[in-house]
């Protein structure tokens, strides 16, 4: 069929019935229809094509005029579609744009140390059945042809190594290659068992060790004391010299489960200055338990448990030791035996925990101690430790604690904390409170249980823990019109808080969070660990 021109084309839909498309509304959106075809696609679409379009205009054997046919006219109602879902697509395009482009436009400089921080978020635990991760320095170099470059050319992105599922086995070679000789740190989590077995976890020391030059940081964690032992063969003769911190952790719930190394990193360790091991012990007396800024001793069963006289000379060949953790148990004390203080200046961290926080903190004297963290107490327990602060002034001096300034209560079962407790630690400005009656301590800091001697200025009260900014309360029981309260008598008496956090159930309403704000900052938390 000979081409037509435009004009022609054009001339050739105004001769339909012109006085019936002009005079009849209906008819005249078909009009209107076949200019916004035009205008929308441009003729060339028709004269470059088949003739096909002009099947739209049929003359109707029941209607005295042109009209769509049912075909035609479903084709342009899935047209209007597609233009509508387009245009829905451009705004999202232009929406992820302007998101974008400030990201894209950040100094280099900028982008790596924000993917180094990236790198050092601590990962889910496995679990059987769901997906697995990919490492973060997959994740960003998959991003753009900018970030897969600043990712493969920054070394310390790649020397994080997490494995806690055998799937990503492939990884560990790949970070080792790009991580440039730099030093790297080690995680592995094998307490799925079924997922990352002892052999699996042998085969992956295997790979690790000709590098043990550059290891940084070597925690293992598990449930199968196979697993430690493999481990610790391993490592018996090694030499480390980089190695700054070690973690061999036996965890579960098999019963009084332990492990025994009578070996090592024999080959040495010169760096090592933190030591944490769970259910688990080696030579005391014997590097690398020398020179220790960090020592972490948890749940020490009936072959582990320490001795006083060996805990003593662990602290004495750690002189200049400034966080001790000691749960769970971990010192064999004899009922009715007195033992001689042990004297720790450095110690600025103390954390205790079981049905010995009262003998350990009697017998370890840490005049310097800035932070104390008292961890799975019963309510005698803890009777017995307040019972056993001497309160500041007279022969006491300033007391056993004289410029402690946090205290963490983790899963205690507390009395009603009373006023001495209060005044034996009367420097506190942080207070963590993690189920651990909750509503006992908001109650001690209310107004009325304030002291009835006056103050230097003769106000006439001096509230529990004057010093007090910083409060962290996580417990499901949080009573908010009691801590309301609290926060607001605070502030008015002119000990206010600077900073509250609060666990996830406040989230839920966001009016609670708002009528705290206007006294103190708030902030929310959605989990706390507490295996840290």
């Amino acid at each position: 069929m000979p081409q037509c021109s435009k004009t022609d084309e054009h001339a050739g839909l105004q001769e339909v019935h012109p006085k019936t498309l002009t005079q009849d509304p209906r008819r005249a959106s078909t009009v209107r229809e076949v200019k916004r075809l035009q205008e929308s696609y441009g003729w060339d679409t028709f004269h470059g094509g088949s003739d096909g379009w002009r099947v739209f205009l049929q003359p109707s054997s029941d209607v005295d005029g042109p009209h769509f046919s049912p075909a035609v006219s479903g084709l342009m109602n899935q047209v209007h579609m597609n233009e509508a879902t387009l245009s829905c697509i451009r705004a999202r395009i232009e929406a992820l744009t302007t998101f974008l482009l400030p990201v894209l436009r950040l100094p280099q400089e900028v982008l790596e140390l924000i993917f180094k921080a990236g790198s050092r978020i601590p990962q889910d635990d496995p679990i059987l059945g769901s997906s697995i991760p990919r490492p973060f320095p997959l994740v960003v170099a998959a991003v753009s042809r900018q970030w897969r470059d600043i990712a493969l050319d920054t070394p310390d992105l790649w020397t994080n190594i997490v494995v806690k599922h055998p799937k990503p086995f492939g990884w560990v070679p790949l970070c080792l290659q790009r991580s440039c000789e730099q030093p790297i740190d080690i995680t592995i989590d094998s307490r799925s068992a079924n997922l990352l077995t002892t052999a699996l976890v042998d085969q992956l020391l295997s790979r690790l060790l000709p590098h043990v030059g550059r290891w940084r940081r070597f925690a293992l964690t598990t449930s199968d004391p196979a697993t430690i032992y493999a481990v610790g063969n391993r490592l018996a003769n090694a030499s480390a010299p980089m190695l700054r911190h070690l973690q061999l952790s036996l965890s579960g719930s098999s019963g009084n489960q332990e492990v025994l190394l009578h070996e090592i990193l024999q080959g040495g360790a010169e760096a090592l200055t933190s030591v944490r091991f769970d259910s688990l012990s080696t030579p005391w007396h014997a590097p690398p338990l020398h020179n220790l800024i960090a020592l972490d001793l948890r749940w020490l069963w009936h072959q582990t448990r320490l001795q006083y006289d060996q805990f003593r000379d662990v602290l004495g060949a750690s002189p200049n030791i400034r966080a001790l953790i000691l749960r769970g148990t971990y010192i064999h004390l004899h009922a009715g035996r007195a033992y001689p203080p042990l004297q720790i200046p450095t110690l600025r961290y103390l954390e205790l925990s079981g049905d010995t926080v009262c003998r350990m903190s009697s017998i370890l004297e840490t005049p310097n101690l800035q932070e104390l963290t008292l961890a799975n107490l019963d309510e005698t327990e803890f009777r017995e430790f307040v019972a056993s602060l001497p309160l500041p002034g007279g022969a006491a001096g300033l007391g056993r604690y004289p410029v402690l300034r946090s205290l963490s209560l983790l899963n205690a079962s507390m009395c009603t904390p009373t006023r001495r407790f209060t005044r034996a630690l009367p420097t506190i400005t942080h207070l963590t409170v993690i189920n651990s009656a909750t509503s006992k301590f908001l109650q001690l800091f209310r107004k009325e249980h304030a002291d009835p001697t006056e103050d230097e200025s003769g106000s006439g009260s001096v509230l529990s823990w004057p010093h007090l900014r910083k409060l962290t309360l996580v417990d499901d029981e949080v009573d908010y019109f009691l801590l309301h309260g609290v926060v607001r008598e605070r502030a008015a008496l002119g000990a206010p808080l600077d900073r509250l956090v609060l666990n996830a159930p406040f989230i839920h309403d966001d009016n609670l969070v708002a009528t705290l704000e206007e006294c103190v900052n708030v902030d929310i938390v959605k989990d706390v660990d507490l295996d840290h």
